[in-house]
């Protein structure tokens, strides 16, 4: 975890299976006592189990306000497309300037 301007920034890395899902979400209740925004950097997740993809959901509804769920992995991408949950939750893509690309579509 470390600041970043006015947002937090939280890495997570490795498996995420049922062995480390007290942690996970452990981790995820101590994060979003911060009260500003929140980033959750999911590019170095190897391995999402269907338990952890749901409990990274279910928080990212909860908290859109302030959580977004940043760079996700493919592994992220292939358990969140084996819950049906794209198009659902918001996976941003990381720019590498410093931020989320946030942009929208005129048509």
């Amino acid at each position: 975890m470390r600041e970043s301007g006015a947002r937090l920034l939280v890495e997570l890395w490795g498996e995420l299976d049922i062995f480390s899902i007290g942690e996970l979400k452990r981790t995820l209740t101590d994060v979003l006592s911060y009260r500003g925004p929140i980033l959750l950097d999911l590019s170095g997740i190897s391995f999402l189990d269907l338990q952890s993809a749901r409990e990274l959901a279910v928080r990212s509804l909860l908290y859109e306000h302030r959580l977004t769920l940043l760079n996700p992995s493919p592994q992220v991408m292939a358990s969140v497309e084996a819950l049906g949950l794209e198009g659902r939750i918001k996976l941003l893509p990381d720019t590498g300037r410093g931020g989320p690309q946030i942009f929208s579509r005129v048509s």
